[in-house]
């Protein structure tokens, strides 16, 4: 399945949590639930989203999931929700363009471990050595399973 810059897809926050395998699949009567929503900023080996601070049913409004901020920092993910029907694409970001829809300048991200931890510049590829107290002001580069995704939506918007 290709995955496009801009997508936006609908992330389920009802469905059973011990699902690891995503055997359950959306139905079209799901869909008036609650979901959060995200959009692809970028693929690689995984892929980065932005996920939106907008909570509701997957026929919620595309302008209105922009235009209601970022939850937490871009994280990268599997895609596996998608093809295995847990998540849907909902819609797509009109020319979309990762530094000014994304804020793609800006973006940051912590990688290695132990006494090798880095910052990384999404935008120039730059990397900086920083310390561990500096490391925690940031999003790890941690590719996260749908599953441990959805309980960080619903441990987020339940504080």
């Amino acid at each position: 399945m290709k995955i496009e810059e801009g997508s936006i897809f609908c992330i389920p926050l009802f469905m059973d949590k011990n699902d690891w395998e995503l055997k359950l699949k959306l139905s079209e009567k799901d869909l008036e639930k609650d979901f959060a929503f995200g959009r692809v900023i970028e693929t690689s080996s995984s892929v980065l989203v932005e996920i939106f601070n907008k909570i509701g049913p997957a026929y919620t409004d595309i302008n209105e999931i922009v235009n209601s901020g970022i939850m937490f920092s871009p994280v990268q993910i599997f895609w596996d929700a998608i093809p295995k029907k847990r998540w849907r694409i909902i819609g797509r970001t009109e020319d979309y363009d990762k530094f000014k829809d994304s804020n793609y300048n800006n973006l940051e991200m912590v990688f290695g471990f132990d006494d090798d931890i880095r910052l990384r510049h999404f935008s120039t590829e730059i990397e900086i050595p920083i310390s561990r107290d500096e490391a925690e002001k940031y999003e790890y580069s941690v590719v996260w399973y749908p599953i441990d995704l959805e309980n960080r939506i619903l441990n987020y918007i339940v504080r």
